[in-house]
């Protein structure tokens, strides 16, 4: 079994992927997270997400499922089956309010849901109590 990563603190501009296809959508999150102390980093494709995921090792990564479609799921399943990036907090975005949608999104490991369209504040605010959780260990 593969040892899981210390916890650790918080870094002062804690690193967060955000994989949106659509470019004004993904700008504005991350504006919005830059403003709120982040290094927001933007990705717009599945095997980016994974590739820079285990690459720079993000506190979180907020990705959105329209982008994941038909590989969302499969993406974050890889996510959090790899030793790399399984201990990364996903924050999923959706334009989908289904009540199954949510479960299966808690089932598969998400630190947070939302339904678009998600205030970009509050979204900054989540993902900073997410990061500070999962810091905390």
């Amino acid at each position: 079994m593969m040892e899981r990563r210390r916890p650790r603190n918080v870094p002062s501009r804690p690193l967060v992927l955000v994989a949106d296809d659509y470019p004004d959508t993904r700008d504005m999150y991350v504006t919005t997270l830059a403003a709120f102390g982040f290094e927001a980093v933007p990705v717009s494709q599945c095997a980016d997400t994974f590739r820079r995921a285990w690459e720079r090792h993000p506190d979180a990564i907020v990705a959105d499922l329209p982008l994941l479609d038909a590989g969302g799921w499969q993406l974050i399943q890889h996510l959090k089956q790899d030793a790399r990036t399984r201990d990364i907090p996903i924050v999923l975005l959706s334009g989908h309010a289904a009540r199954s949608v949510r479960e299966r999104a808690e089932r598969e490991g998400c630190a947070a849901y939302f339904v678009k369209p998600c205030p970009p504040e509050e979204l900054a605010v989540t993902v900073r109590h997410v990061v500070e959780t999962n810091s905390a260990g």
